[in-house]
């Protein structure tokens, strides 16, 4: 379902010291990208803000005079930032070590995660436009090749941007390229680490990146249940909620590209309420959201005026005849207010945001 053909304005907006305004808070419709707040959360109440994504790079047997008489073994680690130039960096250190040749093959291990990507009530075309391939080993977001081989599988072409980065550091690889689990006895080499939790999740929020929500949806399929996929991430989320006391609805993705995920503003209200008391993930949620009328975020040509400039913090969404703005703000007169908006079967988004944009700066001038 692609949204109701009726428009609906759904809101809930509660102001400290004041009360709560709302409408029809309860109602569930598709949050776009609001969900990402959901996936956000979940994961860094899993593993914590300074976690780091590892890519692993090991051989079956030692290096001996240059060479590694057995099988070079990659292990995606999830890493949805990896990048070629990572791959060159892990080349170079396997060649100050003085590694130079291979006899065996070139495996990688990709089993941390399902390579389903597609969710229910996604448009076939979201992949690759708005979304790469889910794969525990990634690279360059998985969307730097076409075509429906590489969008169903890119472990493959990925491991040849691998050898290639080997080969540019004078390493030869005698064997082919496998796609397996890793064996149970490994020698570590060398690996690479991400950024810090925090600082990719403040990426995915402010700007609104579906790959990385997806990514990191599956990580927490994976902290949960010890496999990344869909129904593990999805169930993650959930639990977390759950725990947290926060009314979810249907979630089908992490990134909000569904038009199938259901959520109402209370649901999030409920959320931004809880992050600073209850959870680990409120400082880096609350510095990744966009700020109002500020470079570099999906608000940033929205909530100009002098009132509400740089005073709003929230995540937007966007889909067809869907438009949603979840967030904080704080008054001239330091009142917090929390609010939801999830508008759908709008018939153009920009009006629709003109709408919220408004109701905002009422509430901030009268709060204030």
């Amino acid at each position: 379902m692609r949204g109701s053909t009726a428009a609906h304005a759904d809101y809930e907006i509660e102001v400290s010291g004041i009360g709560t305004i709302a409408h029809d808070a309860t109602r569930r419709s598709a949050p776009a990208s609001n969900e990402k707040l959901l996936t956000s959360l979940t994961l860094l109440d899993l593993v914590g803000p300074t976690y780091r994504y590892v890519t692993t790079v090991s051989g079956t047997a030692a290096i001996s005079d240059g060479t590694i008489d057995g099988d070079l073994v990659l292990v995606g680690g999830g890493d949805p930032t990896l990048t070629r130039r990572n791959l060159g960096s892990m080349a170079r250190q396997l060649a100050a070590k003085g590694l130079q040749h291979v006899t065996g093959r070139l495996v990688i291990d990709d089993t941390r995660y399902s390579q389903t990507t597609v969710a229910p009530g996604w448009k076939r075309a979201f992949v690759p436009e708005e979304s790469g391939t889910v794969d525990a080993f990634t690279v360059d977001n998985n969307d730097w090749r076409n075509g429906v081989a590489f969008d169903t599988d890119p472990t493959r072409d990925n491991a040849g941007l691998w050898r290639t980065a080997l080969a540019n550091n004078g390493i030869t690889v005698d064997g082919p390229t496998a796609i397996e689990p890793r064996p149970a006895v490994l020698l570590p080499l060398v690996s690479h680490s991400s950024m810090p939790l925090s600082e990719i999740v403040g990426m995915t929020l402010r700007e609104s990146i579906n790959f990385y929500a997806e990514m990191m949806l599956r990580e927490a399929g994976f902290q949960r249940s010890g496999h990344g996929s869909l129904a593990t991430g999805t169930a993650a989320v959930q639990a977390r909620a759950d725990v947290l006391s926060i009314p979810v609805g249907i979630i089908e993705d992490g990134s909000g590209l569904s038009y199938a995920d259901r959520e109402s503003p209370s649901a999030f209200t409920a959320l931004l309420d809880v992050l600073p008391t209850q959870t680990s993930a409120y400082s880096a949620i609350y510095a990744g959201l966009p700020v109002s009328c500020t470079s570099g975020g999906t608000l940033e040509g929205r909530l100009c005026e002098p009132a509400v400039r740089g005073i709003v913090r929230a995540k937007t969404g966007t889909l067809d005849r869907i438009s949603s703005l979840s967030g904080y703000a704080v008054t001239s007169g330091n009142r917090l207010i929390v609010f939801s908006f999830l508008l759908s079967g709008i018939g153009n988004v920009y009006t629709a945001n003109d709408h919220i944009d408004a109701a905002i700066r009422a509430v901030v001038n009268t709060a204030a």
